[in-house]
């Protein structure tokens, strides 16, 4: 038994150098090869994932640090951290993921809390160590509004009659201000579409190397815990209540407002799932036209329909429409 358990570990440590010396090259391609950056940011810690699915996470820690020290080494040291901070908590969760057979929808939300801690991490390098002030990047000076008004002027996109240039100043300034205000809703979401999109890179990518991964959820009967809700009432009634009863407290409307954002995003994917589940109950022929119904519905609508969607997704949640019967996909294994 002692001689199988060194032997697992001594697999376990030789694989993890060769995917950490695979991770640091991969890192340091989306470091110096800028036009294949946004490509290689999806896959370069497509290695410390399936180390981790297969060894577990402490291995996988091992490997995404030893990659780390390597491209620190090879580039400068804020990069090396920017890129650990990003992309480290959310490889390792999704190794887990896998190697647990946990839910998608289980997956992605633990790997986004790991991203929004990641973009936490790096803003305060960006504040502390440069010296660069949040509000300052939501801050547009006056001549530089004055460039983009002259140079959509030229361009035909808008006349001087269409407002003065203090006026237009005053907009754009007001909305970066309000942008300023919703930061932690936008830093929420970011995190999420982060989780999503690496995840299904990682299944696509490990998929088409025969790893073997759980089943995918399908978008029609994606659903959210019906805890979830209490997020959105939450936000929504800090809200009310905020501009309501503390019109002189501006902090308690803000922080509902960023509240009822963030949760109703996720209904809003709930939703689409069950539009999704409907159209797929149409005859196939009407399938099609169903979808671009939808997509055309969102594009004309300037995405406001989206917000429509994103209640039908809290009433979902409520009422169960599709009357899912949700089974786990596998048991969540203890780490040897």
């Amino acid at each position: 038994m002692a001689h199988s358990r060194f032997g697992m570990e001594t697999k376990a440590i030789t694989e993890g150098a060769v995917m950490a010396a695979l991770t640091a090259i991969l890192g340091l391609a989306g470091i110096y090869v800028p036009m294949l950056s946004p490509i290689i940011m999806l896959i370069w810690t497509l290695p410390v994932v399936l180390v981790c699915m297969r060894h577990g996470m402490r291995t996988g820690a091992v490997t995404i640090a030893v990659a780390g020290i390597a491209i620190m080494s090879l580039s400068t040291p804020l990069t090396a951290l920017n890129m650990m901070f990003r992309s480290a908590g959310p490889a390792l969760l999704i190794g887990c993921g896998f190697r647990f057979r946990w839910r998608s929808e289980k997956t992605i939300l633990y790997t986004s809390a790991a991203a929004f801690a990641g973009l936490l991490a790096d803003l305060a390098i960006t504040v502390f160590v440069m010296g660069i002030s949040i509000r300052e990047m939501f801050y547009f000076e006056p001549e530089l509004v004055n460039e983009l008004i002259t140079m959509f002027t030229d361009y035909g996109l808008m006349t001087s009659q269409d407002a003065s240039l203090e006026e237009m100043a005053a907009f754009v300034n007001t909305v970066a201000s309000t942008m300023y205000l919703m930061v932690p809703a936008m830093l929420v979401i970011y995190s999420l579409f982060s989780a999503f999109t690496n995840y299904i890179t990682a299944n696509l990518v490990l998929r088409k190397l025969q790893a073997p991964l759980p089943p995918v959820t399908r978008l029609s009967t994606f659903r959210m815990p019906i805890v979830m809700l209490f997020g959105y009432i939450l936000g929504f009634g800090l809200t009310v209540t905020g501009s309501a009863f503390w019109p002189e407290t501006p902090m308690v409307t803000t922080v509902g407002q960023n509240i009822s954002i963030i949760f109703l995003t996720i209904f809003i994917v709930q939703g689409v799932g069950l539009f999704v589940f409907f159209i797929e109950k149409a005859p196939p022929s009407m399938r099609g036209v169903l979808k671009f119904l939808m997509v055309f519905a969102i594009i004309v609508t300037v995405f406001n329909f989206l917000v429509i969607i994103g209640y039908i997704g809290i009433a979902d949640a409520l009422f169960d429409f599709r009357r899912l019967d949700i089974t786990p996909t596998g048991k969540e294994a203890k780490e040897d």
